[in-house]
C-alpha cells in the first residue's frame, strides 16, 4: 500500500493572507498527520487563530499523543489563551502505521467525505468548533488502514461556495464530485474540488477554501522512495 497527501488552497477574494492553515507531519511512531484549522473571521486575525491551532497540534502529534487527546489539549489551549473569546475549527486525519488505523477527528462544521473500501460516507455527525466552550470533544472515527480509501476534507469555503448565487454545496453534491474525481491522483482530487468551488463563486472565491485528499492506494514495485512536492504562488 501507499499513501498519498495533497493540499489545494486559495483566498477569500481580496483578502490576503487567508484564515485557513494547513499541515503535514510525520507521526513519531510511523506514518503521517494532516491538521486542517479555520479560524475565526478573516484576514490575518483568523490567520493567526488557526496558525496557534495547527502548530499546538503538530506538536503534541509530534510528542506522541493520540489525535483525541491532541484536539483537546489544542482546545484547552485555545480556551485559555484567547479567554474563550474566540473559535476555531480542527480536522486531524492521521494514517496511523503502527496501529494500522486511519483516525479522522472532527471539530468542525464541514463534513468530512471517504469513499472507498466498500464505503461512500460522509462524516458530518454534530461537532463543535474549539475554543469557546469549557468541555468540547471531537468526532472520531476509525478505519482500516490496509483497505483502499480516499478521504476528502475541507474549510467551510467549500460549503459555502455558490451561495451567493442560491446555489451553497450541500453533502449529496460533494459527494458526488468527489467520487468523479476519486480514481484520480490526489493532486488532481483536492486541486479538482477546489477549482469546482470556484468556478461555484464564479471565479472570485466568497471565503478561504482549503481542501485535503488523503488516500491509500496500491504500490507499484520498487516504489520505496518517499516523495513531497509544495508549489507556493509568492
Amino acid at each position: 500500500m501507499q499513501l498519498e497527501i495533497a493540499v489545494s488552497k486559495i483566498d477569500k477574494y481580496g483578502v490576503s493572507p487567508g484564515g485557513d492553515t494547513v499541515e503535514i507531519t510525520e507521526r513519531p511512531t510511523g506514518g503521517l498527520s494532516v491538521v486542517l484549522s479555520d479560524g475565526q473571521g478573516s484576514g490575518e486575525a483568523a490567520k493567526a487563530i488557526s496558525s496557534f491551532v495547527v502548530s499546538k497540534a503538530i506538536s503534541l502529534i509530534a510528542d506522541g499523543a493520540r489525535d483525541g487527546a491532541v484536539a483537546r489539549a489544542v482546545h484547552d489551549a485555545l480556551y485559555a489563551r484567547r479567554r474563550a473569546q474566540v473559535s476555531a475549527t480542527l480536522t486531524i486525519i492521521s494514517a496511523d502505521t503502527n496501529h494500522q488505523q486511519l483516525v479522522i477527528s472532527r471539530n468542525s462544521n464541514c463534513p468530512v467525505l471517504v469513499i472507498g473500501g466498500g464505503e461512500r460516507l460522509v462524516l458530518d455527525q454534530e461537532t463543535q468548533p474549539i475554543g469557546t466552550q469549557r468541555m468540547i470533544k471531537p468526532h472520531i472515527r476509525q478505519f482500516d488502514l490496509s483497505e483502499q480509501r480516499t478521504v476528502v476534507a475541507f474549510s467551510d469555503g467549500i460549503l459555502s461556495a455558490g451561495r451567493s448565487a442560491g446555489a451553497a454545496c450541500e453533502a449529496g453534491a460533494l459527494l458526488e464530485k468527489a467520487e468523479s474525481l476519486a480514481g484520480r491522483d490526489c493532486e488532481a482530487i483536492s486541486g479538482g474540488m477546489l477549482q469546482w468551488a470556484v468556478e461555484r463563486d464564479q471565479g472570485r472565491p466568497s471565503d478561504d477554501i482549503s481542501v485535503v485528499a488523503l488516500k491509500i492506494a496500491a504500490r507499484g514495485e520498487g516504489r520505496d522512495t518517499r516523495e513531497m512536492t509544495v508549489r507556493y504562488p509568492l
